[in-house]
């Protein structure tokens, strides 16, 4: 009775983990508030770094590095990421607006982006991007 009980258990945290909501992972800060500042976060095909106008370079594994830019309005406050079906998804605050981007990772190509109200946490849940109220299209970006 004991191990049906644990098998039961096993199965019921495994579907949980494999159906259950994606959380975005806050990106490490180099630098003050109001000074430079860079955002590092990494995937499985290389890193990226973010400085707070918006400009962002891509390093991969094999040592090609590609630049790419996100639109701010300021200077970025805080940058939430979660790599999701070989794309990135990139949440970032300033102090007056915020957006979500999903990019392309090789080619560093916007798939699409969306102007959003500040940002909590955010996480995909099925086919959207939950950011407190705000639920947007994963797929189109949409709210």
């Amino acid at each position: 009775m004991k191990k049906l009980l644990v098998v039961c258990l096993v199965i019921l945290a495994l579907s949980t983990a494999a159906f259950g909501a994606e959380t975005f992972a806050l990106a490490d800060r180099v630098g003050e508030p109001g000074e430079r500042s860079f955002f590092l976060f990494s995937t499985s095909v290389g890193n990226y770094i973010v400085r707070q106008d918006g400009m962002g370079e891509f390093s991969s594994p094999k040592g090609m590095r590609r630049v790419f830019s996100l639109r701010v309005k300021g200077r970025i406050e805080r940058i939430y990421f979660l790599e999701h079906e070989g794309d990135v998804f990139i949440c970032y605050e300033m102090n007056d607006a915020a957006f979500i981007v999903r990019m392309e990772q090789t080619k560093r190509k916007l798939r699409w982006s969306a102007s959003i109200e500040k940002i909590g946490v955010p996480r995909i849940d099925g086919n959207s991007v939950v950011i407190g109220d705000t639920v947007i299209s994963k797929v189109t970006g949409q709210l």
